[in-house]
C-alpha cells in the first residue's frame, strides 16, 4: 500500500515539475515577443542596424535559456527509462538540432540569407537519410517506444513478428505463440535488450519491435495456462476429474475464479487425452505445468502399482491349477518307474 502511495506521489511530483517547465518556457517566449515588439516600436529612433543587433542579442540570451529549459524538461520525462550514456547521446542530438535552429534565427535577424544554408542542410539530410535509412528507422522507433511505453525495463514480454520465424510446437504441447519471450533489460534509441527465458541476451532493433505484436505480462494479474496429457483407459476419468479438481482448488498457484476446467479432448484405442485449463496469478506457466504433470505422474504410478500387485484373474487361477495337476501326474509316473 505504501509502495503504491509513494509511486503515486513520485508521478504527481514529476507531473508538477513538467508543468512548471512548460509554463516557464511559455512565459519566456511571451516575454521575448513583448520585448522585441517594444523595441520595434522605437526602432526608427535607433541607429541603422541597431534593431537587428538587439534582436540577435535577445535571441542568443533567451534562446539558450529556452534550450536549457526544454532539455531539462526532456530529461525529466525520459531519465527513468534510459541509462546515463544513452541519455547523454540524446542530449547531444537535441543540442545539435536546437542550436542549429537558433543560429538560423540569429542569422535571419541580422539580415543574412539562410536559404543557401537550408538548401545545403536539406541536401545533406537527404543523402544521410538514404545512406542510413535503417538506422533512422531504429532511431525514430526508439523515440516512439520511449514515449508510447508499450513496455518498460523489468517487464516480461513475448514478441511475435514475421521477420523472425519460429517453428510451432507440436504434441505434447498445445499450439503456442511463435514468439520470443524474455525480460526487458535496457531500452535505448536503437536497440532494446531482452534476456530470454533461455538465459541468452537478445538485442532487438526498435523498428522490428514497432512492427511486432507484443504481449506484456506485467499488465495483467493472471494468465491462462493450458496443459494436455495422455491417460490410460483403465483410469476412470470421472474419479480422476473429481479428485484432480479438488487438488487444484487447494493450490496457491491456481485461481479460484474462474474455476479450472478438466475435459477429454481426444481418444485412442488404449488411452484418452485430457486438457486442463486454469488461470494463475504467476506470469510464468512452467510452475503450473509442473504442478499438473507431477500430480498426473503420481496417478499413473499408483495405477501401475495396483496393476502389478493385483491378484490373478480366474482364468489365471484355472491355468495355475491345471499346471499343478500336470506336474503331480508326472511325479507319480516317475515314482512308479
Amino acid at each position: 500500500m505504501n509502495e503504491n502511495k509513494n509511486s503515486g506521489d513520485k508521478k504527481n511530483n514529476t507531473f508538477k515539475k513538467v508543468l512548471y517547465y512548460v509554463i516557464g518556457i511559455i512565459a519566456i517566449l511571451l516575454f521575448v515577443y513583448t520585448v522585441l515588439y517594444a523595441v520595434s516600436l522605437y526602432s526608427k529612433n535607433l541607429p541603422k542596424g541597431s534593431f537587428s543587433i538587439i534582436e540577435a542579442v535577445i535571441l542568443v540570451i533567451f534562446g539558450i535559456l529556452v534550450i536549457k529549459l526544454i532539455q531539462n524538461l526532456f530529461v525529466k520525462i525520459v531519465h527513468n527509462y534510459l541509462s546515463e550514456d544513452k541519455l547523454g547521446l540524446l542530449k547531444f542530438l537535441f543540442n545539435v538540432t536546437a542550436y542549429f535552429i537558433l543560429f538560423l534565427l540569429i542569422f535571419s535577424s541580422l539580415g543574412i540569407d539562410v536559404t543557401n544554408i537550408l538548401l545545403g542542410a536539406t541536401f545533406l539530410g537527404i543523402v544521410f537519410g538514404l545512406a542510413s535509412q535503417t538506422i533512422l528507422s531504429n532511431l525514430l522507433s526508439g523515440f516512439a517506444i520511449l514515449f508510447a511505453k508499450p513496455f518498460k525495463i523489468g517487464d516480461r514480454i513475448t514478441i511475435v513478428t514475421w521477420q523472425w520465424g519460429l517453428l510451432m510446437s507440436t504434441y505434447q504441447h498445445e499450439t503456442m505463440k511463435p514468439g520470443y519471450t524474455g525480460v526487458i533489460k535496457d531500452i535505448n534509441i536503437l536497440f532494446t535488450t531482452i534476456r530470454e527465458d533461455s538465459g541468452f541476451i537478445m538485442k532487438a532493433p526498435n523498428n522490428i519491435l514497432m512492427q511486432s505484436m507484443i504481449t506484456n505480462y506485467a499488465n495483467t494479474n493472471k494468465r491462462l495456462v493450458r496443459i494436455r496429457f495422455e491417460l490410460d483407459k483403465t483410469i476412470d476419468f470421472k474419479t480422476f476429474k473429481e479428485e484432480f479438481n479438488n487438488y487444484l482448488l487447494t493450490q496457491v498457484l491456481i485461481e479460484k475464479t474462474p474455476l479450472p476446467t478438466i475435459r477429454i479432448v481426444d481418444l485412442s484405442l488404449t488411452s484418452y487425452f485430457v486438457a486442463v485449463e486454469a488461470f494463475t496469478p504467476s506470469i510464468f506457466e512452467d510452475p503450473v505445468r509442473d504442478l499438473v504433470l507431477s500430480y498426473v505422474l503420481k496417478v499413473v504410478a499408483k495405477k501401475q502399482s495396483e496393476t502389478v500387485n493385483k491378484p490373478p484373474a480366474e482364468a489365471d487361477k484355472v491355468n495355475s491349477l491345471i499346471a499343478t495337476d500336470n506336474n503331480n501326474k508326472l511325479k507319480e509316473k516317475e515314482g512308479k518307474k
